[in-house]
């Protein structure tokens, strides 16, 4: 297991005067608890976080979690009838892993979906390589931040974290140079901080893990994810492939993940990419089997935020229709933001 130097420790966001009573963050800001020590969380949304960590009723009782237990058995399976090594990772909730920093109990972190899917896979054991953070994550909380007191995503410690475990599982080397790499550093504005009022700022200080792979590879998806003028919302479906003939190992990887994967040169995809010979990604929760057979990877990994088990499992998901929608999207974007640019404009009658 690497180190977890200070370096990687987040400084304290600025105090919102609430943040050390713990109450909700104001009307301004629904979606947002602030905790002790300035520890935001995300608590609704899309996924209607806190109602996850219930075994019954809620958005994510045990009997909808046990499709995502049948769909990881089913990948393990596949993989192992086309000679692939398949591992899974979710990556735990900043509510499971940090819970003790809520000043009011807002969930039970031992009913948190991650652990229940577990435990769910212990009853099919040896089914699925599937690799189990919220153990470790707890037992290094405190040696570092392992998420931005004031983002849902993970520090680069608590990246570090997955990628040792990740690697250990699959039998990868890990790559032994990831700690010399540079680091920038900077006040930044992030997810959960942004929404409230006053925003709560944080000091960033972040690596840039990709040095010797190169980036051969983007589709328009990714171009789109990259073009300012759309916001970083279209990201589903990007694709991604990375070349490193000197990486510690030598075989392809494959990598369906979301944000915590991403094409950046600062998230688990960079630091795979600095370990195997070849990597793809593909921003998706869900599989395109036809690109895994026609590709044949050595290695299948998939990852998955523990709260986007909420949404079930898609079969015959295709990054081809994927992106082709995505493209679609795009240039409604593009016409609604003319449109409103033109009604905007002087002297142009509404």
């Amino acid at each position: 297991m690497s180190r977890l130097p200070g370096l990687w420790r987040a400084w304290p966001p600025a105090r919102n005067p609430s943040c050390a009573r713990g109450r909700l963050a104001p009307p301004q800001s629904p979606l947002v608890y602030e905790g002790r020590d300035g520890w935001l969380f995300l608590t609704g949304g899309s996924n209607y976080v806190t109602t996850l960590y219930q075994r019954e009723g809620g958005n994510l009782p045990d009997a909808a979690l046990a499709r995502w237990r049948d769909e990881l058995i089913d990948r393990q399976a596949r993989c192992d009838a086309l000679g692939v090594r398949y591992a899974h990772l979710v990556v735990p909730d900043k509510l499971t892993i940090y819970g003790d920093s809520q000043a009011a109990g807002l969930v039970d972190p031992a009913l948190a979906p991650a652990r229940r899917l577990s435990e769910m896979l212990t009853q099919h054991r040896g089914a699925v390589r599937h690799v189990d953070l919220i153990g470790t994550m707890r037992a290094r909380r405190d040696a570092a931040d392992l998420y931005w007191r004031t983002d849902t995503h993970w520090t680069p410690a608590g990246c570090r974290l997955a990628y040792d475990a990740l690697c250990a599982a699959l039998d990868l080397a890990p790559n032994e140079e990831l700690d010399s790499r540079p680091v920038t550093e900077g006040g930044r504005l992030m997810d959960l901080g942004a929404r409230l009022d006053p925003p709560a700022w944080e000091t960033i200080r972040e690596p840039r893990w990709l040095r010797d792979a190169s980036r051969i590879y983007e589709n328009a998806v990714l171009r789109l994810l990259e073009t300012p003028s759309l916001g970083g919302e279209i990201h589903v479906g990007c694709h991604a492939r990375f070349e490193n003939p000197g990486a510690p190992n030598t075989c392809r990887l494959m990598l369906f993940g979301d944000s915590f994967c991403a094409a950046s040169p600062h998230r688990l995809t960079a630091l795979l990419a600095e370990t195997v010979t070849e990597l793809e990604f593909v921003w998706s929760a869900n599989v395109d089997w036809r690109m895994v057979t026609r590709r044949k990877p050595d290695i299948l990994v998939t990852e998955m935020a523990e709260r986007f088990m909420s949404a079930p499992p898609a079969a015959n998901f295709s990054l081809r229709r994927t992106e082709w929608r995505q493209r679609l999207l795009a240039r409604r974007r593009g016409f609604e933001r003319w449109l409103r640019e033109r009604r905007s404009a002087p002297g142009v009658s509404t």
